[in-house]
């Protein structure tokens, strides 16, 4: 039987039933599930029950036909065809939950606010001239600068707690696949030591060369501990390092340096930050080691699929303008 629209009452059931099975919460549960890692983390950022998000996600593995998650104890994980649908549906998810920030952002006198994220020696020295050039052409946007480890910085991003990073990204890591990346540029690892120590005497410094002594480390969450840490290990050499220090800051790593206690390997930009000369009256000899180490690829994150403010956008521009320059 027809309506007098020309379109049967069996076509109206089945547009009901596929707007009833197959919702919007359905494919956000599943987007939580796959940045929480878990049913309950899930629920909970949804505001949900437990229970529901499970119904959610077993709702649409029903009428795709497929299964989207495993769970092992509390961990769940999306499957191959889970990850293939989070791949296509993560950018609608991310621009649908960015409508209403977009939206304030184009009405009258709405305050217009630049969350950017990255390491201290990445916003002491490649990134502040940028900064310092785009608070003078955009007084209006309050700019929150946080330092962070490049790690944290990218996590971030991911979290929609900051709208920017710009981050080093060790050799064969692969960040999110819904952060767009875009890369910058490249700094080789350097290895700081006292002027006069041994390894100023070879001629070729390698590996075993380097964790012969004690070393002093930036943190664990950056790029250059990770890729450090990821060297090693191929090596098959993780069990001769022995790292007497960690720290945060690269001032605290040079003055300890200095000292006598370790060396210290830390990226160009971070000694940059700091200045040459400054490590030179120090007292420090400071010499590539990128043969060994590799180099650390500075990159812009930003999210993918999200609408991008305006403001955000113009700051994304002239840092990639200048530090690719």
């Amino acid at each position: 039987m027809r309506t007098t629209n020309g379109q049967s009452r069996s076509g109206k059931a089945e547009d009901r039933r596929y707007f009833k099975e197959v919702r919007f919460r359905q494919i956000r549960a599943l987007f939580e599930i796959s940045r929480q890692g878990s049913f309950a983390a899930a629920a909970r950022s949804l505001g949900m029950a437990t229970p529901s998000v499970w119904r959610q996600v077993r709702a649409l593995e029903d009428d795709y036909g497929v299964r989207f998650v495993t769970a092992k104890g509390r961990a769940v994980r999306l499957t191959e065809d889970g990850e293939r649908l989070m791949g296509l549906a993560a950018p609608l998810v991310e621009g649908f939950d960015s409508l209403r920030k977009v939206f304030s952002d184009l009405q009258t006198g709405a305050e217009r606010v630049l969350r950017l994220a990255a390491p201290a020696s990445v916003l002491n020295s490649p990134l502040r001239h940028v900064i310092a050039a785009y608070r003078l052409a955009h007084p209006e946007v309050r700019l929150t600068l946080i330092d962070a480890p490049s790690r944290v910085a990218w996590r971030m991003v991911e979290s929609d707690t900051a709208d920017l990073a710009i981050v080093g990204v060790p050799d064969g890591i692969d960040l999110p696949a819904r952060l767009s990346v875009e890369p910058l540029a490249s700094y080789p690892f350097e290895l700081i030591f006292p002027e006069g120590h041994p390894l100023s005497k070879i001629k070729r410094v390698g590996l075993r060369d380097i964790l012969a002594h004690p070393l002093i480390l930036a943190g664990e969450d950056s790029s250059s501990r990770l890729q450090f840490d990821q060297v090693v290990a191929k090596a098959g050499l993780s069990a001769r390092v022995n790292v007497v220090m960690t720290a945060g800051n690269v001032p605290s790593i040079l003055n300890y340096v200095g000292l006598g206690i370790g060396v210290a390997i830390l990226t160009r930009s971070a000694i940059e930050a700091i200045s040459f000369p400054v490590v030179k009256k120090a007292g420090l000899a400071h010499r590539d080691v990128s043969t060994v180490l590799g180099h650390d690829n500075l990159v812009l994150v930003h999210p993918k699929g999200r609408h991008e403010l305006g403001h955000v956008r113009v700051f994304r521009e002239m840092a990639a303008s200048s530090l690719k320059a």
